[in-house]
């Protein structure tokens, strides 16, 4: 009896093994890279198949990608129209993939499936003579940046003049190329592209192959403005992507700073206002309230805060100059003993440094080109710096 059952039992494994079904994926997209080798899926219950680990590359149309296929055959095979999920139908469009490490998921039954990347996205560089002159495309790429895997940026990078190609993954068969510069679409094997020497802020998008080259963006950005530090930044303008500036910005008492392609990577600071030269990670700019015309330098960090005020009498914080604009003089008076004036031009030069030691003080400009000059005042307690113009 018990030898019964168990080659009952036997029989039944037997007959299941011999009914269960295998699942593969299959396409130039696949793992095997092939429409005629398949890489078989494993199953627990011959219904939900998994896949881990497996590296796709992207299809570039509808005659590429990859299906699902049963028992190593096109009888009965899944396509989809959705990527990375969806609904696979029988003899179904090829599912339109892109290129990643992903686990895979399919039923059997209902034709579900879903591909979860599990690795890092997939590298876009740029590549060739306008990225390493010496070596040209036997060298390496310069590496873009990415945070979903469609969008990358490059910033901070010199290109010398010459051509290049945008790649993937370090593949020479994964480039995208065009011949308009500075924005296009690039496409699959393109032609390279011309890329002027110069630093350059690039956008590439993965999915689209469209891309821009702009000189980097300088903004301003701190507790002055109403986004505070967090930022956005209010970016300047600029037409050869060294001087910039930005007209009529209105500022509250606080502190800003100037940065670079609006990372913390580069950004310029200083004490000094309302003219200076920020450095690297300086200081924060203490700024006076106001409405300026702003303008900085991004290979010098020379900057300048020119006030749009024009009046017969200037204050602030209880310090006056009067009359300004002048012909000659200006009085200037506060209500603390002014232990310093430093009268300083628009370029930034110092021009003069007195030391008053009194609340009222006459500053002699009879000898001064017409123009616009600051006078930075020190206190016991506090430091100004009040805008005066010579007419």
């Amino acid at each position: 009896m018990k030898r019964k059952l168990l080659i009952t039992l036997l029989g039944l494994l037997l007959t299941s093994i011999s009914f269960a079904q295998t699942i593969s994926i299959i396409g130039d997209t696949s793992p095997s890279g092939s429409w005629t080798v398949d890489t078989n899926m494993s199953t627990t219950d011959n219904i939900t198949y998994v896949l881990y680990n497996a590296v796709l590359t992207s299809a570039t149309g509808p005659s590429t990608g990859l299906k699902f296929r049963q028992d190593g055959n096109w009888t009965t095979n899944w396509g989809g129209s959705t990527f990375p999920s969806g609904t696979g139908v029988l003899n179904g469009p090829n599912i339109q993939t892109v290129a990643g490490t992903y686990d895979i998921t399919f039923n059997r039954s209902n034709g579900t499936y879903t591909f979860i990347q599990t690795a890092g996205f997939p590298s876009i560089g740029i590549w060739g003579p306008a990225v390493d002159s010496q070596n040209g495309y036997a060298g390496p790429d310069v590496d873009m940046v990415t945070n979903d895997g469609i969008n990358y940026t490059l910033s901070g990078f010199n290109f010398s003049s010459g051509n290049a190609y945008f790649r993937q993954d370090d593949n020479g068969t994964l480039v995208w190329g065009s011949t308009a510069f500075p924005t296009g679409i690039a496409t699959t094997s393109g032609p390279s592209l011309f890329i002027p020497g110069g630093e350059w802020y690039v956008t590439f998008n993965r999915l689209t192959g469209a891309y821009s080259f702009t000189y980097p963006s300088v903004g301003i950005l701190g507790t002055a403005l109403p986004n505070g530090f967090s930022g956005p930044d209010t970016d300047l303008s600029t037409a050869d992507g060294f001087t910039y500036t930005i007209d009529n910005l209105t500022l509250t008492d606080g502190l800003v700073k100037f940065r670079k392609d609006n990372s913390w990577d580069i950004n310029w600071g200083s004490t000094d206002f309302p003219i200076g030269n920020g450095t690297q990670n300086g200081a924060d700019i203490p700024v006076i309230a106001g409405t300026y015309n702003i303008s900085f330098d991004r290979s010098t960090g020379a900057y300048q805060f020119n006030s749009t005020l024009s009046s017969s009498e200037f204050s602030l914080n209880g310090f006056s100059a009067y009359p300004n604009p002048s012909q000659n003089s200006w009085n200037l008076s506060g209500k603390e003993i002014i232990e310093r004036i430093e009268l300083i031009d628009i370029l930034g030069k110092t021009i003069s440094v007195i030391e008053p030691k009194s609340i009222n003080f006459t500053i002699d400009g009879t000898a001064l080109n017409n123009g616009i000059y600051f006078a930075k005042i020190t206190t016991a307690t506090s430091k100004h710096t009040l805008k005066l113009v010579k007419k």
